[in-house]
């Protein structure tokens, strides 16, 4: 009898559904990137890249530490990183990019 690979199981030709089948299947995560950045968490980024703690961040643009802790989440897993580090790298990366490019006349 010959055996098949699919995707993330063994099947045999013409044999029975298997479990799985008409679920979902797990995909990698999607890191979409910079520019699906929101504006609140661009500001964050920027304040984090500064050096300023989330208290700080919090502080400057009126909203709780919380929400600053919100956003950050949100702009990791947007990113694909997971510390503060990363994103102040990033950050500094892309307004350096940006600062090189010439002006639109």
């Amino acid at each position: 009898m010959t055996y098949t690979i699919a995707a993330d199981r063994y099947t045999r030709p013409n044999s029975p559904a298997t479990p799985t089948a008409g679920l979902p299947r797990r995909t990698a995560a999607v890191h979409p990137g910079w520019a699906s950045l929101t504006p609140a968490e661009l500001r964050v980024a920027r304040l984090v890249a500064e050096g300023l703690t989330n208290r700080a961040v919090a502080q400057r643009l009126c909203i709780s530490p919380h929400t600053v802790d919100s956003h950050l989440r949100h702009a990791f897993a947007k990113l694909g990183i997971s510390s503060r580090v990363a994103l102040a790298r990033l950050t500094l990366i892309h307004d350096h990019i940006r600062a090189d490019e010439p002006a639109d006349r």
